[in-house]
């Protein structure tokens, strides 16, 4: 459809003694330097690796260590790795309407076998952003041919504020933004020349697609939907070669969604009609959209903040949501690249970037938290099944994307300028660009200890138990899902009818978390300073437990609310005296 990079030049016949003393693999170099930058950023869990998390909040790190662990542990013993009971018993959750990874459940099982979930779960943190940013050096290889430029904007690819936001909270499924990269790629075997095997690349699409579908299907969604804006920009700017390829590219497309059809039968079945999914909209779609002074108005975790800090605090959503930092020096050395640079490239990445970033913008305009109700292009997608349960807000990585691709095409045509003062600005004005992305040296890391019980608990628990926990298991982002990772200790030792999930069950079309229960309830009261419910609610509460086939309640550390109570209370529900093991307290039905 059109050129998007120059033509290759072969390289001039050398001798053979000529490259010896070069770096041959420079691939490898840039791996290095990668990781040497994110374990850098992440150097406060390197101290206790296999007890010790990354990021501010407990609970999604929690939640990946046990989804890691699941998926070796389910495929060891037989069990579906795409659907468990062993979180919200008996209802159960789907694993596709989760952020569950299989596919670096796979991955890092070596790690999880060995070291153990909490140790996979910080490798996988920590090579995310470094297999991110290969994959974007990888990517640019169809447009620039030199190293040092496709370095420098994997660099910004993989450490930017995008990244540094979701690394913040845990987000592993979005550290591992490999796809965005591997559609660039697509974009140019598709579109700069015509297909000559739309059937063959159709279907290796489509493989890659569905090995996203076992990563994090909103990404995917996401990427299937900028690769149509991007054909669509295409489209308007060259016409004609548009409707030349239209044959080709219909070819291509039904061998892609084909293979991915085949590939992924069962996972769409789960999405579609599988049990335990959400029956309504998951989150409020007015609340999904960045905040759009998020452009210019960095976090903590940016070294250098021009603005107010306060003015961050004001910004929609939280800190693992504000990933889309642009700042004024990078604006301004994007205008001065697109109004002085006649490429192609250059402006079609400017536009496509562009639409990604109203897009991201979600349905209604925000400022600083405050809703303007102006309407906004993504309004439009929440009319779409299954796409309006995406959140807008993750565009921003595509923006992300195509700033660090403009960047590498502007730092290839800045070696070839002819005016030694011209190279000089434009060098100076990248450098102030870039510098103003630099991390802060604020990424944290939190306890990831459990009660000593849970790694001998095999030892009292029968593999058809089924576990209620005090503290409660739930979403809560400081220690909420902690019971999660005591049952990771225990070795998958017992079900358990708690749970942090997108699902539902028979009262409720969306849940987040499993429902409380007449037991819950009651130690809330002890924990909030007021008496425990009577008899009559001890017996309503010992028949909610046995209808969800509760068989043992473990009261462990730490407690919320006077332990004499709690276990007065769970010893008058369960109708046992309970015995002290270790340090937790067990009640058996």
């Amino acid at each position: 459809m059109l050129s998007l990079v120059r033509r290759r030049v072969p390289p001039a016949p050398t001798h053979p003694e000529a490259g010896r003393g070069r770096v041959r693999h420079p691939l490898v170099l840039t791996a290095l330097l990668y990781l040497t930058v994110s374990i850098a950023l992440n150097h406060r869990v390197l101290g206790g690796f296999t007890h010790s998390s990354i990021g501010w909040v407990t609970a999604d790190a929690d939640l990946f260590a046990w989804w890691l662990h699941w998926t070796s542990w389910s495929l060891a013993h037989g069990q579906d790795p795409l659907f468990t009971v062993y979180q919200h018993f008996p209802v159960g959750v789907n694993a596709m309407w989760n952020t569950t990874v299989p596919l670096l459940g796979l991955v890092f099982a070596p790690v999880t076998l060995t070291a153990g979930p909490v140790a996979a779960y910080n490798t996988s943190m920590i090579l995310g952003p470094v297999v991110s940013g290969l994959a974007m050096t990888a990517a640019l290889g169809r447009y620039v041919t030199r190293w040092s430029p496709r370095i420098v904007s994997g660099a910004l690819y993989a450490f930017g504020p995008f990244h540094l936001a979701h690394m913040s909270v845990g987000h592993l499924n979005l550290v591992w933004s490999v796809m965005p990269a591997f559609l660039l790629y697509t974009v140019h075997i598709l579109f700069a020349r015509p297909l000559r095997q739309p059937v063959l690349v159709g279907a290796l699409i489509g493989v890659v697609f569905a090995a996203q579908t076992v990563l994090y299907t909103q990404t995917l969604a996401l990427g299937v939907l900028m690769l149509v804006v991007t054909a669509a920009v295409l489209a308007v700017r060259w016409p004609r070669r548009a409707r030349q390829a239209l044959p080709a590219m219909a070819t291509a497309g039904l061998a892609c969604v084909g293979t991915y059809a085949v590939l992924c039968a069962y996972p769409l079945y789960l999405i579609l009609a599988g049990p335990a999914r959400p029956g309504a909209q998951i989150r409020n779609p007015e609340y999904s959209g960045a905040d759009a002074y998020n452009a210019i108005v960095p976090t903590y975790l940016n070294l250098i903040r021009p603005v107010p800090d306060g003015l961050a605090g004001r910004l929609q959503g939280h800190t693992g949501e504000q990933g889309g930092y642009i700042g004024i020096a990078v604006a301004g050395l994007l205008v001065y690249i697109v109004l002085t640079v006649r490429s192609t490239a250059i402006r079609i990445a400017a536009t496509v970037g562009a639409i990604a970033f109203v897009l991201s913008l979600g349905p209604t305009l925000v400022l600083l938290g405050e809703h303007t109700g102006i309407p906004l292009p993504w309004r439009a997608v929440t009319a779409v099944p299954l796409l309006s349960q995406a959140e807008p807000v993750r565009l921003q990585i595509f923006v992300s994307l195509c700033i660090a691709m403009i960047v590498a095409l502007w730092l290839d045509h800045v070696r070839n300028m002819q005016h030694r003062t011209e190279r000089r600005f434009a060098i100076a004005l990248t450098c102030v660009a870039v510098v103003s992305w630099l991390p802060a040296d604020m990424q944290a890391a939190q306890s990831a200890t459990s009660p000593t019980f849970f790694a001998t608990a095999s030892n009292y628990l029968a593999p058809a138990d089924v576990v209620e926990t005090y503290p409660r298991l739930n979403g809560n982002w400081q220690e909420g899902a902690a019971p999660l990772r005591w049952q990771l200790i225990s070795g998958m030792a017992y079900r358990t009818t708690g749970g942090y999930f997108i699902g539902s069950d028979g009262d409720n079309d969306v849940l987040t978390e499993t429902p409380w229960n007449a037991y819950q309830l009651g130690a809330r009261e002890i924990a909030e300073g007021r008496m425990a419910p009577g008899d009559e609610g001890a017996d309503a509460a010992w028949r909610e437990l046995r209808s969800t086939g509760v068989t043992v309640v473990i009261v462990a550390p730490p407690l919320k609310g006077d332990l004499v109570q709690i276990l007065d209370w769970t010893s008058r529900v369960t109708g046992t005296i309970g015995e002290q093991v270790d340090d937790v307290w067990l009640f058996r039905l």
